[in-house]
């Protein structure tokens, strides 16, 4: 009577097993690794009638995947030729500056200076500064007359230099250049354009690794020897490598290659 009784449980029992086995939720998805990869090109080396075939190594598999880099554009190298005053500024940090004013004493009824008293009065100028700073902190590269108008450059050891010698009668107050990364870290960049004029996000603007970023404060042309890529928008691009920045308050940025 007992062991009647047992067979229908049993097979309850058999039952709700098998249906708990149909129902089972399946292993979540996973990509497959390098290990993985390997065993399912290789097969089973101990099965009858099957094929080996060699493991596809990660050498092998990058070779097939990579395709060529996109080939940047050269970066540009411009010199420095002024036709008014401004600023000139290198990838390496090189800087000069250029002053260009009017001189003809044809308008005046006695003569003032000529070239000659021009010409002693900045190296006495340069001269001085440079004692001062105990070094070659300023030098004069070229001192032109020429159809009315004085053409002065000057080159600097440093940005401090530069900023110290000139004062604010030049007009720029703050001037640095950065890395792409130290930009971001020292300063609040936003409001960046393209040369278009279009409004650009700063992660675009700074996703090409040759960049370097110019931080000026104040009233000046700017002349870069690379080719200009986004700016602040309130500056006025007058060529491929020259901007012209017209606030003496807050920073203003140029982003270059």
């Amino acid at each position: 009577m007992l062991k009647k009784s047992l067979i229908p449980v049993v097979l309850i029992l058999s039952l709700l097993l098998l249906l708990t086995a149909c129902h089972k939720d399946p292993d979540p998805a996973t990509l497959p690794g390098p290990s993985s990869t390997t065993e399912s090109a290789t097969g089973d080396p101990g099965s009858e009638g099957s094929t080996t075939k060699q493991p596809t190594t990660t050498a092998s598999r990058t070779k097939a995947t990579t395709t060529q880099p996109t080939t940047e554009p050269p970066i540009a190298d411009h010199p420095f030729e002024p036709t008014g005053s401004g600023i000139y500024v290198t990838r390496e940090g090189v800087i000069k500056s250029a002053e260009v004013t009017s001189f003809d004493n044809r308008k005046y009824p006695q003569v003032r200076y000529d070239e000659t008293e021009l010409k002693e009065f900045i190296d006495a100028e340069v001269k001085a500064f440079n004692e001062a700073k105990k070094k070659n902190a300023v030098t004069v590269e070229d001192l032109t007359v020429k159809g009315g108008e004085a053409t002065l450059i000057l080159n600097y050891a440093d940005f401090d230099s530069f900023l110290e010698f000139q004062g604010a009668d030049f007009g720029v107050k703050h001037l640095t250049l950065l890395s792409r990364e130290d930009a971001v870290r020292k300063y609040n960049i936003n409001n960046l354009v393209d040369t278009a004029g279009v409004k650009t996000d700063l992660l675009i603007a700074l996703q090409d690794t040759d960049v370097q970023v110019l931080v000026i404060t104040g009233k000046t042309l700017i002349t870069l020897n690379g080719d200009i890529c986004y700016m602040s928008s309130g500056m006025s691009l007058t060529g491929v490598n020259m901007v012209r920045c017209e606030d003496d308050v807050n920073y203003s940025y140029i982003v270059f290659r």
